[in-house]
């Protein structure tokens, strides 16, 4: 078995976590709504897995996470019933081997910018595929066995989880350079990348507009649907970053398949923004 796309995948019987929720929501079609952490504890995981979304991101590229809160989270969300996914910090062997022994359903790897970079990344996710089980086209992966927790997140055995995991696997790279923007075609068409991400603030950045007003800047928006024209055309998901419903509807309408809804720092600072403003009026000093 090669390393397609999970849009390639003849039946969604076959697949389980956030692979599953990808391709089931394709038909019919739905946004698939996620959020991110940013802040450790299981039992902040645990609350905003409660929530009602698809998935849960655990960020350990900006987030304030260590090793073993990422464990903790990853476990808290799987329980709710909920895919746990995990940004990882930078697109190195280890790193990706002990993010996907926690159990986490996928990964999301940022500055992605060739595709030498994101079939290095493959490998590293995935399982070497037993010689009874290769064919010439087949692309063997180089992910260390061993994990046990893995698997119990899966709730499977785990010989089933090593047959499994290279299908089941879900990996995800961002598109916010200059570079991944002109590589961007090439990187989706590389077997075992399954969803372009736009990061939209780096990518802003990168073309030499200030980060936070990529919205408003035409440039940065015609990449923007360069990137999602680029994974539609290879048969992969596109995701993009959001900040509120209003940004995840537009983003949808516009043919992106998965979005986040924030994150939880964001909600905190937002809703408490709000409410000490509503408190204005009576709390000036006289």
């Amino acid at each position: 078995m090669s390393y397609k796309s999970s849009l390639d995948v003849p039946s969604i019987e076959t697949l389980l976590g956030l692979q599953k929720v990808m391709a089931d929501a394709r038909n019919p079609r739905r946004p698939v709504v996620g959020s991110w952490l940013m802040l450790p504890g299981a039992s902040l995981a645990r609350m905003v897995a409660q929530m009602g979304y698809d998935f849960v991101l655990v960020d350990c590229e900006h987030g304030n996470l260590a090793d073993a809160d990422m464990h903790a989270s990853v476990g808290a969300i799987a329980a709710q019933g909920v895919s746990p996914m995990v940004r990882i910090p930078a697109p190195e062997n280890w790193i990706v081997k002990r993010t996907l022994d926690t159990g986490a359903h996928g990964i999301l790897c940022p500055m992605m910018s060739t595709s030498e970079e994101a079939r290095k990344l493959v490998s590293y996710a995935k399982f070497p595929i037993p010689k009874s089980q290769s064919t010439p086209d087949t692309t063997s992966g180089i992910r260390g066995v061993g994990s046990p927790f893995a698997p119990a997140v899966f709730g499977q055995r785990m010989d089933d989880y090593i047959a499994s995991a290279n299908r089941n696997t879900f990996i995800a790279v961002q598109i916010e350079t200059v570079e991944g923007l002109e590589n961007c075609e090439e990187i989706a068409r590389v077997d075992g990348i399954d969803m372009l991400f736009v990061g939209p603030n780096d990518l802003c950045s990168s073309m030499g507009y200030p980060a936070l007003e990529h919205a408003s800047i035409p440039e940065v928006q015609d990449a923007v649907q360069r990137i999602l024209s680029a994974a539609k055309a290879a048969g992969k998901y596109a995701g993009m970053f959001c900040t509120s419903a209003e940004q995840v509807e537009a983003r949808y309408k516009q043919g992106f398949d998965f979005m986040n809804l924030g994150a939880d720092v964001v909600a905190l600072a937002m809703w408490n923004a709000a409410e000490l403003e509503k408190l204005k009026n009576i709390r000036i000093q006289v």
